[in-house]
């Protein structure tokens, strides 16, 4: 039975203002206007066709259309965000009147500024990107500064009891950095703060000045996610103009953090995709050696000609051949994955243009990912 609570329960706000129930939600598989907050404010969005047919088709135990990622997961084996949210707030959900009761969580991405231009990424998520995806996909993409005056004010009168907030980015300690503040001073001064959790996703090369942390210990928990995509020469390719030996830098200040700070709890994420599926093992096993804990494993959506399963069939076999080896029961579930699924059609496009961003970046692929190289060459 698919039913999710959070069309109930939860509102999400992606980096370039678009208002959905999850940050896994995909509007382009429906047919309402989505609704943004440039130009809406978040009642318009409670009352708006778009989540009332999600909330109908859950209610007839049937998945919504633009709730295919968490299907497509749960298909194979992959503990999706429904079940991993349903586990986590089960208690607050058996307690929650969906017919009256407002919004206990919330995603927030305070814009898109960041400092790094991901090369799974994007310029709607990244403003670093705007020149080259200008460049190489003939496409120009606007710059995002979308929050009103009274967006703080509009969020807290949905979400009035408030038990938890994921702040994503951009690169949150760089985007929007007056507005989290404002939102954070709000729960400090009206006492809530000790009863909410906050979720950070931080790409982890900038790190938090003292008033970011004098103000994290008034709440009950901060669960600080690293997110990282490789290592060594491989994080700087994927991760672009960030360093590797900074990044790690970073990692080891987060680390003592953690052991200094009761109310702070670190976490890693991973996204696979063609370029790091191969290379899974050798990151879980970074994070053992630097104290990390287990990471918990994405994959890239879009672009889709950078998923991790765009690879011809001959080659993505010998992927699965060499991930099955592994010792680690996670790699051997996404092997599976792997084996299960296939955007191929994408490959020629993922070949053309990663020579494309080696050309503008001054990169190489063959030299930084040889594995697959010699795979590509011998698949002629």
């Amino acid at each position: 039975m698919p039913f999710c609570y959070a069309p109930w329960t939860n509102i999400d706000i992606s980096p370039r203002g678009d208002i959905a129930p999850c940050c896994k939600f995909r509007h382009e598989l429906h047919q309402h206007n989505i609704q943004n907050i440039m130009n809406d404010d978040l009642k318009s969005y409670n009352e708006s066709g778009l989540l009332n047919e999600i909330k109908q088709d859950f209610l007839k135990n049937q998945w919504p259309a633009g709730c295919i990622r968490c299907k497509i997961e749960e298909e194979n084996g992959i503990e999706s965000k429904r079940q991993l949210d349903r586990e986590r707030w089960e208690d607050h959900y058996n307690k929650h009147n969906i017919n009256k009761d407002g919004y206990i969580t919330g995603s927030v991405a305070f814009g898109n500024t960041c400092n790094l231009a991901c090369i799974t990424c994007g310029p709607g998520a990244s403003s670093r990107w705007y020149k080259e995806h200008e460049l190489i996909y003939s496409r120009s993409v606007k710059p995002v500064h979308f929050y009103k005056e009274n967006f703080v004010t509009d969020f807290i009168s949905q979400c009035p009891d408030l038990i938890h907030l994921d702040i994503s980015g951009g690169e949150p300690f760089l985007s929007g950095v007056a507005q989290q503040k404002e939102l954070l001073d709000f729960y400090i001064e009206t006492g809530q703060a000790k009863n909410i959790t906050i979720h950070y996703t931080t790409n982890a090369t900038v790190y938090p000045d003292q008033e970011w942390w004098s103000k994290w210990k008034k709440f009950k928990e901060i669960d600080m996610q690293l997110s990282i995509d490789g290592v060594n020469a491989r994080y700087e390719y994927i991760r672009y103009h960030a360093s590797w030996k900074d990044l790690e830098k970073n990692v080891d200040q987060f680390v003592q953090a953690e052991h200094d700070c009761d109310n702070l709890r670190l976490s890693v994420s991973h996204t696979l995709s063609a370029y790091n599926i191969y290379y899974l093992d050798e990151f879980f096993d970074w994070c053992k050696q630097k104290g990390l804990p287990a990471p918990w494993i994405g994959r890239v959506h879009r672009p889709a000609h950078m998923r991790f399963s765009v690879w011809p069939s001959s080659i993505k076999q010998k992927i699965v051949d060499y991930l099955s080896k592994s010792l680690n029961k996670e790699t051997l579930v996404w092997a599976n994955f792997l084996k299960n699924t296939d955007d191929s059609e994408y490959f020629s496009k993922f070949v053309e243009k990663t020579h494309a961003h080696d050309q503008y970046r001054g990169n190489s692929f063959s030299n930084i990912f040889p594995e697959l190289q010699n795979l590509i060459k011998n698949h002629g």
